[in-house]
Formats: structure tokens, C-alpha cells, sequence
């Protein structure tokens, strides 16, 4: 007589490595690949430690897919824009007072971009001796306006305070959001305007339009006085 098989129990898919791969699908969400990948890890320890359950190889493309996601998801929104929000003002700033092109070229577009060193230093020099070197440029503390072009433009105003060694001014930086032909993201300086009632504006580069001015502050309603019931 045959030995008798004995019967072996169906495995059963694992619903975490499911719940990876429906993470996985949405490919152009950081947030979500990153949680393919926690849940791919999940299914997997799961997996090894309970025979009855498959899918591992489910968990494996989460992860993967998951992982290739973050990392080109992360590389883009750093090079269109989450790497001028870290390093703030202060490193463009720096790289135009170098009066260097290269330097230049990798922070700000448009015709910045095109000027020899000579032509930079038509800018630079007038600002070293009024100013002395730069030392560090903040956001405005006194001067606010939101993160948006003007009207039908790709331009928006940052507003920031330059620390000079001899002077610390205001200055309005023009932000290139998109290609107004293209349509692409740029999201580089394009213009400089160091505001100076004393001395007179400078602005940069040459022959590029000056940032948009900000619109004044809209002040704010006085709270009304509270109704005083009348006496009977």
C-alpha cells in the first residue's frame, strides 16, 4: 500500500503584502511608495514567520517599486525647488558677488546667465562699495507676500534683508516659477532689486524687468464695539 499524503492546507495570500502592492500603484507619490515599502517590509517579516502564508514575491515589487519611486521623486522635487527652499537667499546671493558665470549659472535663469565676468562685476563692484561683502541674506521680516507670480506672470517676489559688512538693506528677489513658452518648472533666481531710498534702487541683471513690486499690506478691519442692549 501507497503511504498516505497528508493533506496539506492551501497557503493563504498575505494581506499586508496586498496592502503594499495598492501602495505601490500610485507612482508619482512619494508618501505612498514610502509606505509600499514599510509594508512590503511588514509582509515579508510576516511571511518567514508563518508558513501559511505567500506573496512574497508581491512584497518585493512593492518594495522596489516603492524604493525606485521615492528616489526619482525625490530627485526631482529637489532640483525644482526643494533645494532653493533649504538653502534659502544667501548661496545665489553669494555666487553673483563671486562675479563668477559658472557659479552663476547654477542658481539663477534668464539673461544672469549669459554675462561674462566682466559684466557681472558692473553690478558687483557698485554694491561692494557701498555695502562691503556680503555676509548673509533671511527672509523679510518687516516686508511679507505669498509664494505666487503676479498676475499673468511666472515671476514671484521674495522679499528678503541682505547683512552687508558695512549695511544691512532690503532687497526683493525675483523668482522664476515656470517657462512662460515652455511651460516647464525652472524655479530659479531671475532678478535682484536691492532697495536703497538713500543711495538709489540697483537692480540685476541688466536689462531684465526689476521684480514685481509687492502689493501693500491690506489693512486689517477694526473690530466692531460690541452692541450695547438698550435699557427699557
Amino acid at each position: 500500500m501507497d503511504p498516505v499524503t497528508p493533506h496539506e492546507t492551501p497557503k493563504e495570500m498575505s494581506r499586508t503584502a496586498v496592502l503594499a502592492a495598492m501602495f505601490a500603484v500610485p507612482l508619482c507619490c512619494p508618501p505612498m511608495s514610502l509606505l509600499a515599502c514599510v509594508t512590503g517590509g511588514v509582509a515579508l517579516f510576516q511571511i518567514g514567520r508563518n508558513p501559511n502564508l505567500r506573496g512574497g514575491w508581491l512584497a518585493w515589487t512593492a518594495i522596489a517599486v516603492g524604493a525606485i519611486c521615492t528616489i526619482v521623486m525625490s530627485v526631482l522635487l529637489w532640483t525644482h525647488g526643494l533645494s532653493l527652499l533649504v538653502r534659502g537667499a544667501t548661496p545665489p546671493l553669494r555666487a553673483l558677488m563671486s562675479a563668477q558665470p559658472a557659479a552663476v549659472q547654477q542658481d539663477w535663469s534668464g539673461p544672469a546667465t549669459s554675462l561674462n565676468e566682466e559684466q557681472l562685476r558692473t553690478f558687483v563692484e557698485p554694491v561692494r562699495q557701498r555695502y562691503g561683502d556680503l555676509i548673509a541674506a533671511t527672509p523679510s521680516t518687516t516686508r511679507t507676500a505669498p509664494l505666487k507670480p503676479a498676475a499673468s506672470g511666472s515671476i514671484a517676489t521674495i522679499p528678503v534683508t541682505i547683512q552687508f559688512e558695512r549695511a544691512t538693506v532690503e532687497a526683493d528677489l525675483g523668482l522664476e516659477l515656470f517657462d512662460v513658452r515652455s511651460g516647464a518648472t525652472v524655479m530659479k533666481w531671475r532678478s535682484l532689486r536691492i532697495i536703497d531710498p538713500a543711495a538709489g534702487e540697483l537692480t540685476f541683471p541688466p536689462g531684465e524687468p526689476s521684480p514685481p513690486p509687492l502689493e501693500p499690506a491690506k489693512p486689517k478691519p477694526a473690530p466692531s464695539a460690541p452692541a450695547v442692549p438698550a435699557l427699557r
